[in-house]
């Protein structure tokens, strides 16, 4: 997913106007200071008075400044002051339409999303879930608080993610999935009883900090609940103990040094698989793809499965082969031929 951060807001015309009135009220303030000192004033010591008198800055005037010479000052100050109110008012009023019509333009993008994930919050843990999201060609939309960082997500909605409002302004009727890692496990409850009410079919990961939220998370509705300090704790033992076998497995799952990846493919009912046996599908014998287990459809777990092992529709195949040939197995999983 192209990852691009806050429109650059135009400002082009409000700051060339500014930059206009500015050079225009200085010049106006060196002519008027010229004719007003006289045949002593140069046009130097006529444009620094204009500008120490238009910012106000108080240094000392460089001749003593007549009548006629106050009043210009006067003028200026008062002109001056107002054209800097204006400037400001123009520029915050230019951030402002620029912020809202990216926040629209944002919506309509996310609007014509669907099958995408939401990711609730954006620490530590909701930068490396849309990291890998990205990494494997999902697409994400970010729920948070505050504006995106620069060079994020423009899939961003500005909100809080309790909120059923915001979840739906985050297409979580169309979603894929839902991980809600917001700073306390209080919040995650609420969003994961947002999210379950608004979609029942939506597959929801939930991060929780203590070990005590984990219960009423999944009572909420969260199909999986994730303590990272105590996954962080168990991968960093099996780095101790199983330093090998540690690498083997990311090296597969994340597709880092090996082309070998490991993917789940689910056979739908029209799928050619459904009724052969593994032994005389095309799974190993043409796609060179090993099924490492199978997920049956009532919920039975077959490890190493036999190669007389049925397939049926709705079984899950954990595969491990080639990406190219794990995408031809997910097209004939899904009955779309070879």
């Amino acid at each position: 997913m192209k990852r691009t951060g806050l429109p650059h807001i135009y400002l082009g015309h409000p700051l060339l106007a500014a930059a206009l009135a500015v050079g225009t009220l200085l010049a106006a303030g060196t002519l008027a200071f010229k004719l007003a000192g006289g045949p002593s004033w140069s046009l130097l010591d006529a444009f620094y008075m204009s500008v120490i008198t238009v910012t106000t800055v108080g240094y000392a005037e460089v001749h003593p400044l007549t009548t006629a010479g106050r009043m210009v000052a006067v003028v200026l100050i008062l002109v001056g002051t107002g054209l800097v109110i204006y400037i400001l008012g123009s520029l915050s009023e230019a951030v402002i339409r620029g912020r809202m019509f990216w926040r629209r333009r944002t919506l309509r993008r996310i609007q014509q999303m669907s099958q995408h994930y939401i990711v609730c919050g954006y620490g530590r843990v909701g930068r490396a879930v849309c990291q890998q999201i990205a990494e494997h060609g999902g697409s994400y939309v970010v729920v948070n608080r505050e504006d995106p960082p620069t060079a994020q997500a423009a899939a961003w909605v500005v909100g809080d993610a309790t909120d059923d409002e915001i979840l739906r302004q985050a297409g979580i009727e169309r979603a894929r999935g839902l991980v809600t890692a917001l700073g306390s496990d209080a919040e995650n409850i609420y969003t994961v009883l947002a999210a379950r009410t608004l979609n029942p079919g939506l597959l929801i990961v939930a991060r929780c900090g203590e070990d005590r939220s984990a219960r009423k998370l999944l009572a909420a509705g969260a199909d999986r609940v994730l303590n990272p300090y105590e996954r962080g704790g168990q991968l960093i033992a099996q780095v101790m103990l199983r330093p090998k076998v540690v690498d083997f497995i990311d090296a597969i799952s994340q597709g880092v040094g090996l082309d070998i990846h490991l993917e789940q493919v689910e056979v739908a009912h029209g799928s050619s698989l459904v009724g052969s046996v593994l032994r005389d599908s095309p799974i190993r014998r043409e796609l060179d793809i090993i099924v490492t287990a199978i997920l049956k459809a009532a919920g039975e777990k077959l490890f190493n499965p036999s190669p007389d092992e049925p397939i049926e529709a709705g079984d899950v195949l954990i595969a491990m082969g080639r990406p190219a040939a794990l995408d031809r197995l997910a097209r004939l999983a899904a009955g779309a031929g070879r």
